[in-house]
C-alpha cells in the first residue's frame, strides 16, 4: 500500500494525514475533495 511504496510505517502515513488534514480544514478545494471520501476515512 502507501506505506510500502513510500517506505513509511503506517503510522507515519496516518500522521501526515492528519497533519493534512488540520492545516487545509479552511482550503476550499480540501474541502471539496474530502467530500467525495467516504464518512468513515480516517482523515
Amino acid at each position: 500500500m502507501v506505506s510500502n511504496s513510500l517506505k513509511l510505517v503506517q503510522w507515519k502515513i496516518i500522521e501526515a494525514l492528519a497533519r493534512l488534514r488540520r492545516e487545509q480544514a479552511d482550503n476550499p478545494e480540501y474541502q471539496k475533495l474530502r467530500r467525495d471520501l467516504p464518512q468513515e476515512w480516517p482523515v
